[in-house]
């Protein structure tokens, strides 16, 4: 092609094929394309006449069908077979290993395992793209699963991979939830657990010791005057697809930048500081990887972290179950591993190690410092006392280029010093070399650095490399080390252990304890170390009576702990920002989950009606979903709250506040929304501004040097406002006042007298397109019933709403999920939490029956 007629074809390209016809493409390309090619001669049959190719051709494509079918039937049949068997295997194996939720038959089945993984891996999958309550309530219950195995089998270390990362935005709920599987597993001296994600700050659990229920309750059963068994601790990380391929490409741009401003040599670039600057920042190496999938598929889980794993996985498996851990766990026993020599030689050690000293003590791969004994009673917090000093060999290591080689090392190895929340990279003791960089390798108790018979294969090796020396390090741990409950049990008397106050609330800068009689004398040192170990604690306040009994409005008397008597907090829920007087208005934060699952079920468009709505934690997030929100609340400190909420989280055109009697506002909030809609009201959403972009210049323009457009253009039309109808007829009640709230469900008869055209007939089910009538509301009552595991709190909750609806009502099946199928007269009892040894607190909800809805007004 001549140069002239490439230029002329990019050109033509570059204005996307907008100066050539595709005539005269062809053209240009004409002389460059093969010759046709000539069809050969039909061929010949035997009598002289040509054969027909059509023929042949369908022959070939009805053999090709039939092989092609034969296959399918073969493998067919074969991937039926395999199932079945797998599912017969699996069901079989179910049967014999199931654990019964106790840890005693998990660490029976492990025993005769010849190493168990020191930091296992596995992966989950949400299984509803569009984030549902359901899917995430499924997702968090495996993690508390997998969590409960874990710690029952001795694996100090679990990091959990989710492609999304939605559990990212939920580590409060899944640490709470993972704390109270464990509980249910251990009983009061469960594990503690710690759960973090990378670049987000870990969680630690907040020990509920024996006596108190799972959710903070103080019970009154009687104390036991023996030591606790030390507490088994294991660290959760959770993982997504963000912590990948992204942080490897993210470090790969830090380094460049430091090479190109000369902070960092090319040289020290090289694989180990690469491993370690990502086993630091995302986590280490896993020794094993369980899926719980049919198949092999990673989904996108961090490449650099499974170089070395053992993966594990049981073809056609189903779900997240026991006998598939079990396996993984087996299968990783049964494999040869690379540092299994070393794995053999720390085992063979810890074993022959004599009793460990008082200053410290040995649980499975884990090394737990005791806090010191510091029996202060009421005097003054001494903090200078809880400073401990362990004496510890390490690896004084030549160059940092080493840190990420021998640390893997030792660590499949089992001989660096796993201690919680200590980190075993430490400056060199030397201050000179300090001050140069230098680091250290913490090794377990084990090691002794004046005895080389102690010494593991990978030590020995580094110091014959003079990569490494092993040298004496001391450890200190102070006051900062030490968590609220390890101080609590140090200062406290023996006979006070079993209860030690750690559930209270949180709301912005103030802790709120229910202090027990018997810790009264220690209120002070207890507001002292709160204010301590949580440094966003200003105010530390105890009550001093239950709530209601100073008024009708839920508040109570308190005093000052610890901190200004200052109780204007600000506290963020569900994006949304709330500033209140904690003094006057009602606020309880164990109930953010709560909240959240009934605002999930509110779609944009409804109406809710909120007859007991507090400063708005349902209204105002629900407002942002532009749901319109009836919000009322007795209190005129509420009332006054709420609308400043609503003022600050812009939802004004959709939350509509009141200060009503809850009893009279049921069918006042009825009337006042089909009054709206019958007037047309709606919610006036501000349009979209487009960006304007300045006026192109014309060639003509340019080539002048005219500074001035030549013409003026007409500025673009104002878009129109969004606007949003209110709906006749309200979708959901939400009534969150356990105490009383079902004694209000007799206000609900004759609600919609009158208004039966407006919803669809009793034998409409399901959801109904938008051209149909909508259903009759549900109602969402919180209340209070007894503490029990089987169906006595359901029949006492149905019980009562039947007596008040004046209508028999019957309990939803156990495996009723979807809310909005609900029927008339059925009622789905949900458990939100404990709230006393032998009380819990529920949520029924139910449809509103049309003979309920439907009656005379009286």
């Amino acid at each position: 092609m001549a140069a002239r007629q490439i230029e002329a074809y990019r050109r033509d390209e570059r204005m996307g094929h907008k100066l050539l016809t595709p005539e005269e493409r062809l053209d240009l390309f004409k002389p460059f394309l093969p010759a046709p090619r000539n069809e050969p001669d039909a061929p010949t049959a035997r009598d002289g006449s040509k054969a027909n190719p059509s023929f042949r051709r369908f022959l070939r494509r009805q053999y090709h069908i039939f092989v092609f079918f034969l296959m399918h039937i073969f493998f067919s049949l074969y991937i039926r077979f395999r199932q079945a068997y797998h599912a017969v295997a699996d069901r079989i194996q179910l049967v014999y290993y199931h654990h019964h939720r106790t840890p005693e038959l998990i660490q029976h089945d492990v025993k005769g395992l010849r190493r168990l993984p020191k930091h296992l891996s596995v992966i989950l999958t949400l299984e509803d793209q569009r984030r549902t309550g359901a899917a995430l309530e499924k997702l968090i219950n495996e993690v508390t699963n997998v969590a409960a195995w874990a710690a029952s089998a001795g694996i100090p270390q679990l990091s959990i991979y989710e492609k999304t990362g939605i559990l990212k935005g939920y580590l409060k709920e899944t640490h709470q939830a993972v704390s109270q599987e464990m509980h249910a597993y251990f009983g009061s001296n469960y594990p503690s657990v710690t759960l973090s994600a990378p670049h987000m700050p870990a969680i630690e659990t907040t020990f509920f010791p024996k006596g108190t229920n799972r959710n903070g309750g103080h019970s009154s059963s009687s104390s036991s005057d023996e030591d606790e068994e030390p507490r088994k601790h294991i660290n959760i990380i959770l993982i997504s697809v963000e912590d990948g391929r992204d942080s490897i490409v993210d470090l790969t741009k830090t380094l460049a930048e430091m090479s190109q401003r000369k902070k960092l040599n090319t040289a020290d670039i090289t694989q180990e500081l690469v491993d370690a600057e990502l086993s630091e920042s995302v986590m280490s190496e896993p020794d094993l990887l369980i899926l719980f999938s049919p198949h092999v598929e990673l989904a996108g889980y961090p490449p650099w972290q499974i170089r070395l794993t053992e993966i594990f996985h049981v073809r056609d498996s189903q779900g997240v179950g026991y006998q598939v851990f079990y396996r993984g766990l087996r299968s990783f026993a049964e494999a040869q591993m690379p540092f299994s020599k070393n794995h053999r030689w720390s085992l063979n050690t810890r074993q022959t190690m004599s009793s460990p000293a008082k200053d410290y003590q040995v649980e499975g791969d884990m090394v737990v410092i005791p806090c010191p004994v510091v029996r202060t009673g009421t005097a003054a917090l001494n903090r200078a006392l809880f400073t401990k000093t362990i004496g510890v060999a390490a690896a004084a290591l030549e160059h940092n280029k080493f840190i990420a080689k021998y640390r893997k090392s030792l660590e499949h190895g089992k001989e660096i010093l796993s201690v919680a929340r200590v980190s075993p990279i430490r400056p060199h003791p030397d201050v000179s070399l300090a001050s140069q960089g230098r680091k250290c390798l913490l090794l377990e108790p084990g090691v002794k650095p004046s005895d080389p018979s102690t010494w593991g294969p990978v030590l020995k090796t580094g110091v014959e490399n003079q990569e490494l020396t092993v040298i004496p390090y001391e450890v200190q741990f102070d006051y900062d080390y030490w968590t609220y409950r390890d101080v609590m049990a140090s200062v406290l008397p023996e006979e006070l252990h079993d209860e030690i106050p750690t559930g209270f609330n949180i709301a912005g800068h103030v802790a709120h304890l229910n202090l027990r009689d018997n810790y009264l004398p220690y209120k002070y040192l207890a507001a002292e170390i709160i204010l301590d170990k949580n440094p966003q604690i200003k105010t530390v306040i105890n009550k001093v009576d239950n709530v209601g009994s100073e008024s009708e409005f839920r508040t109570f008397q308190y005093e000052v702990l610890a901190g200004p008597d200052d109780l204007n907090v600000r506290v963020s829920e569900s994006d949304c920002i709330f500033e209140f007087d904690y003094s006057k208005v009602y606020w309880n934060s164990k109930l953010e989950a709560e909240h959240a699952r009934l605002i999930d079920l509110f779609r944009p468009g409804e109406v809710v009606c909120d007859v007991m709505a507090g400063i708005g934690p349902f209204a105002v997030p629900a407002g942002k979903k532009r749901v319109f929100v009836w919000a009322n609340d007795k209190n005129p400190e509420s009332a006054k709250y709420l609308q400043a909420a609503i003022t600050k989280n812009k939802v004004s055109p959709f939350v509509r506040p009141f200060c009503e009697d809850g009893h009279a506002f049921i069918h006042q909030a009825a009337d006042s929304v089909f009054e709206a809609s019958q007037n047309g009201e709606c919610a006036v959403l501000p349009p979209k501004r487009k960006k304007r972009t300045p006026p192109t210049p014309t060639p003509a323009d340019a080539s002048s040097g005219a500074k001035e457009p030549t013409q003026t253009q007409q500025p673009a039309p104002e878009p129109e406002p969004g606007r949003i109808p209110i709906p006749p007829t309200i979708s959901h009640f939400v009534m969150n006042l356990p105490a009383s709230a079902i004694e209000f469900l007799s206000n609900y008869r004759g609600i919609y007298a009158g208004r039966e055209h407006l919803f669809a007939p009793a034998q409409a089910k399901g959801e109904t397109p938008e051209t149909q009538l909508p259903r009759l509301p549900i109602v969402h009552a919180h209340c209070f019933s007894f503490k029990a595991t089987d169906e006595t709190p359901t029949r006492d909750v149905c019980e009562r709403v039947s007596k008040e609806l004046g209508y028999p009502v019957r309990p939803a099946p156990a495996s009723f999920e979807n809310i909005e199928e609900l029927e008339e007269g059925v009622v789905k009892v949900y458990y939100v939490r404990d709230v006393a040894p032998a009380k819990s607190m529920y949520c029924a909800s139910f449809r509103l029956p049309r003979e309920v809805a439907f009656a005379p007004r009286g």
